[in-house]
């Protein structure tokens, strides 16, 4: 498995950095130049974290783990309403991104009320896209405890449900402590409950990190995803034409550009022979990578 990090430095002898990563065999997931200062993502071998940490010290950079970098993850609250969407749907969705993570907030056309509450089937498509879900529901136990049930528990992607009370009983991941409120989550104590909702999430996609490197991906999603740019021209207004999944990439592309897409060549293959290729319900084509037992080594 690859090593994500966030690597913040100057512009100094960066680019020795650079080389350094593609030369242990890893990649630079995302880059940002600010004038005098560089921020990278950068994914490789784990074992080589130590010759990475070497060279950034070096450089007088930092080196930061991001611990839920490589995954896209949708954060859901029951409606668009004032008394549902409000600062901590914000604050989760923020502190999830600084970890590494590609947030998407979508507030249920129907997700109101203890006994009515239902997912449209389209925004359970939209939902079960991404590696995970962070759902927000309000301050009263048997209302977290019958939507747990019905919104929850059907998917097929891990989850972890917010909410006001401290504990919930029969309700799996769950944090609580976080109920509906006005202002921000600015004090150390809120802080801390926002990295107890990463570590949750962390232990759910645990599971699935296990089970993709007992039976590994026939490449590498990172290296799909530089065989595409230098392929296909994407578009340089989107700030992320191409997100990582922890299985897979999402793609946002035009529908003009799709046959084009199947046939990218990463290594001796395509990636129609490698890859399942889905129109998104939500945005762009999604690519699952199969496994190596079941298509072959591209190599």
């Amino acid at each position: 498995m690859f090593k994500i990090m966030l690597f913040e430095g100057g512009v100094y002898r960066f680019r020795e950095l650079k080389e350094l990563i593609q030369d242990i065999g890893g990649f630079v997931v995302q880059e940002m130049t600010m004038q005098s200062d560089v921020m990278m993502h950068l994914a490789f071998p784990a074992d080589e974290e130590r010759l990475v940490r070497d060279m950034v010290n070096s450089l007088g950079g930092k080196l930061r783990d991001l611990s839920l970098a490589g995954t896209e993850i949708m954060v859901v609250s029951p409606s668009l309403g004032k008394h549902h969407l409000v600062h901590p749907v914000c604050d989760i969705a923020e502190f999830l991104r600084r970890e590494g993570a590609v947030t998407n907030v979508m507030g249920l056309s129907r997700g109101v009320g203890k006994r009515i509450s239902q997912m449209a089937l389209k925004e359970r498509e939209m939902i079960e896209e991404c590696d995970a879900a962070v759902f927000f529901f309000g301050n009263f136990a048997e209302c977290i405890r019958e939507k747990a049930e019905k919104l929850c528990e059907p998917l097929d992607i891990p989850y972890v449900i917010i909410g006001g009370p401290p504990e919930v009983e029969g309700v799996r991941n769950y944090v609580g402590g976080i109920g509906r409120r006005t202002d921000r989550m600015r004090r150390k104590s809120e802080i801390e409950k926002l990295g107890e909702v990463v570590d949750r999430l962390n232990e759910a996609l645990d599971v699935k990190k296990r089970e993709i490197e007992e039976d590994t991906l026939s490449a590498p999603p990172m290296f799909i995803k530089e065989m595409i740019e230098a392929r296909i021209p994407l578009d340089t207004s989107e700030e992320l034409p191409i997100v990582i999944h922890l299985d897979g990439l999402r793609v946002r592309i035009g529908d003009e550009y799709a046959s084009e897409l199947a046939d990218v060549e990463v290594g001796r293959k395509r990636i129609r022979d490698i890859c399942t290729i889905k129109k998104s319900a939500f945005e762009g084509y999604l690519l699952k990578i199969l496994p190596e037992a079941e298509v072959g080594s591209v190599f």
